[in-house]
């Protein structure tokens, strides 16, 4: 038997919560439609989905325990959210070594990541090996379930999960097609245009290093 004190609300967002646990009770398919079209007009929006991920946790965790990992993460938290908020972004929430924030414009998503991974790396300087952070992004854009300043849902978010946490290495910001094609961001020259498929979904992408993002920065300058 389920212990129902256990169980946590979706978002801890009540409207939200109520119309989900509404839409799980419906069977005919015409009401489901209409609570979906419902749930859709009341929470959708489009905008830029960005995830990080810290490089190497496994590893690191193994190596010198997780609570100097946990350290690590909350430095980089540290670091991220108001870089994060200095680019007209929401963070909306952080999940161990995760990082999740939505923003309106795709090209202040690709800004903060680059931001980020400035700040590490002036972070690092000062830090032995073992003390530096690294993280990896995700990018995508499209129509998501934006439930407050708590929680989004939705394709983009999967697929920028998929590509800050599995595909991306250390240092580096992935972002999709569709996101480039939403955004006025130029694609530097060096920058690799990849095609991924991961749990049979097809995800295509442009692989940007932090080198490319410090070369167009000195180009504007």
């Amino acid at each position: 038997m389920v212990d129902n004190s256990i169980l946590r609300p979706l978002t801890g967002y009540r409207d939200f919560d109520e119309l989900i646990a509404n839409f799980a009770d419906i069977s005919n398919s015409e009401e489901q439609e209409a609570a979906r079209s419902n749930i859709w007009d009341k929470y959708g929006v489009n905008g830029a989905v960005f995830i990080s991920d810290m490089a190497s946790f496994s590893s690191t965790s193994r190596k010198v325990g997780v609570c100097h990992f946990l350290k690590l993460i909350h430095r980089a938290r540290q670091i991220i959210a108001p870089i994060v908020a200095a680019n007209h972004g929401t963070l909306l929430k952080c999940d161990a070594d995760n990082c999740y924030a939505f923003f309106e414009r795709t090209d202040d998503a690709i800004q903060t990541s680059f931001d980020v991974n400035a700040a590490l790396f002036k972070s690092n300087e000062t830090y032995g090996m073992e003390e530096q952070i690294y993280v990896s992004v995700g990018i995508d854009y499209g129509r998501v379930l934006l439930v407050d300043a708590v929680d989004f849902y939705g394709d983009p978010v999967n697929t920028a999960s998929k590509l800050g946490e599995d595909l991306a290495i250390k240092a580096e910001t992935l972002v999709t097609r569709r996101a480039i094609e939403n955004s006025e961001f130029v694609i530097p020259e060096r920058a690799e245009r990849m095609t991924a498929r991961i749990s049979e979904i097809e995800i295509q992408y442009v692989r940007i290093p932090m080198i490319e993002a410090e070369q167009r920065d000195s180009a504007g300058n």
